[in-house]
């Protein structure tokens, strides 16, 4: 586990790590190495930060500061980009430069397109390493999860170019 000082990172689940700060950006090329992470979701409100070292694998970049500027083709996005990195084998960073709490949503998208129920889900959510409580709007993760069972197929983000 990556160790680096001043850091504000926590183990969310297999493959799946969550920070916040300007730390990793600031030390990705070590993070990286020593963590195995080659897939990033990073939540700036405006720019991305810059991240130091070799670029990450896959990157994606959201202009969110935090969930309620998410919006639903976000949160579709982002758990897409997730589940589509892990089933490469790829280990994932949420970060957001504001606090790494910031990315819970990130996590509740990619729980649910991964056939997790949206109760389920946001039960998860509520506890270690998140903060409690989860202030969020739960019919709105039960509309998203019924748009993601209407839509056909996989999500596609975050797919190598052809």
């Amino acid at each position: 586990m990556y160790t680096g000082a001043g850091t504000n990172v926590t183990w969310v689940e297999e493959a799946i790590f969550a920070a916040g700060g300007d730390h990793v950006p600031a030390t990705w090329g070590d993070f990286a190495a020593q963590t195995g992470v080659s897939g990033v979701v990073h939540l700036r409100p405006g720019s991305p930060a810059g991240f130091a070292g070799p670029l990450p694998a896959r990157f994606l970049w959201l202009s969110v500061q935090d969930e309620t500027d998410a919006a639903a083709e976000d949160r579709l996005l982002a758990g897409a980009f997730v589940l589509a990195c892990l089933s490469e084998g790829r280990r994932v960073l949420l970060h957001s430069s504001l606090g790494r709490h910031r990315t819970r949503w990130v996590y509740v998208a990619y729980r649910i397109l991964a056939g997790s129920s949206p109760e389920a889900t946001l039960r998860r959510a509520a506890r270690r390493p998140w903060m409690d409580p989860y202030a969020t709007d739960e019919s709105a993760w039960k509309a998203f999860a019924a748009r993601a069972r209407a839509t056909p197929g996989p999500p596609d983000a975050g797919r190598p170019e052809s």
